[in-house]
């Protein structure tokens, strides 16, 4: 399969068919290959605690009810607050950036 440039749209139109693969392949496929890095590093960032508790729940009953407790606490509060935060960020800077750049 050769490589998609950039140029080249995502969404196939019904006449521009390549063979015998349909339109919704075709825009799986591509979507697949733009989205894959972040969905596989979402899926290692959410293993990470899971790893952690799993080793803890070896030390105990207490241990385990200790560790998932932080490790909750920390994604609702640390983490998410986090994300929030640069979200925010990046956000206010991209608007300050294109109000800056209409204006020139």
């Amino acid at each position: 399969m050769e490589k998609p440039s950039v140029d080249e749209p995502l969404l196939v139109t019904a006449g521009a068919e390549k063979g015998n693969e349909n339109a919704a392949a075709a825009e799986a496929k591509r979507l697949l290959r733009l989205a894959g890095p972040l969905v596989l590093s979402s899926i290692l960032q959410f293993a990470l605690p899971l790893v952690s508790v799993m080793f803890v729940g070896h030390l105990g009953e207490l241990s385990l009810a200790g560790a998932s407790l932080a490790t909750s606490i920390a994604n609702v509060t640390g983490f998410s607050l986090l994300v929030s935060i640069y979200t925010f960020t990046v956000y206010t800077s991209e608007v300050s950036f294109l109000a800056c750049r209409q204006s020139v």
